[in-house]
């Protein structure tokens, strides 16, 4: 019977016509396709790619294993995870046991994202922000991939800020009037 637990009634999977039942939790940096497929899953992809059984594959090949093993593309924010682990902007390749000793690092590293996403660890805290309002020691682009709200879309991602510049243009009577003040005559 569906719903007789929490959170089950909403559908297979718990998505339903409106999106997930949580869109924090599944928009949280712990939420990663790193987190949620099996070595074994990840080993399967690494052997597809791996067309000579040799047990290694090219560094430029984890973008082709991650998508084989996900279904899809990786987030972003995922890619940078693994080509910071395995320096995938140099040339080289991967054996299995690198690979995996890597998944373990990132997924250390998406477990340590998805703690900053509590913004109180005790009651205490909480009270004490109730009663005197302190700003949050995270910000959202620490806790979560994309803005979850409209204003959350200004700023999200640094982006480049030009100022152009409109130099004062006085008209001839301004010009004028300046020049009878520097000049010191008295009206």
């Amino acid at each position: 019977v569906l719903g007789h637990r929490r959170g089950e009634g909403a559908g297979m999977f718990g998505v339903t016509a409106l999106g997930p039942q949580n869109p924090f939790s599944c928009n949280l940096l712990s939420a990663l396709g790193v987190t949620n497929y099996s070595d074994e899953e990840f080993f399967e992809a690494f052997q597809q790619i791996d067309a000579d059984s040799q047990g290694r594959i090219d560094k430029g090949e984890v973008f082709q294993l991650l998508h084989t093993t996900y279904g899809f593309e990786p987030m972003p924010e995922e890619i940078t995870l693994f080509v910071d682990r395995f320096a995938l902007n140099e040339e080289g390749s991967l054996s299995w046991d690198d690979f995996q000793q890597g998944l373990v690092s990132i997924r250390q590293t998406a477990r340590q994202a998805g703690k900053n996403a509590a913004q109180f660890t005790s009651v205490a805290e909480y009270t004490v922000d109730r009663r005197k309002h302190l700003r949050p020691r995270r910000g959202p682009m620490d806790v979560y991939k994309n803005p979850m709200t409209t204003s959350q879309l200004v700023g999200w991602h640094e982006e480049e800020v030009e100022n152009e510049r409109f130099p004062i243009r006085s008209c001839a009577e301004t010009k004028y009037q300046d020049a009878v003040i520097k000049s010191g005559w008295k009206l």
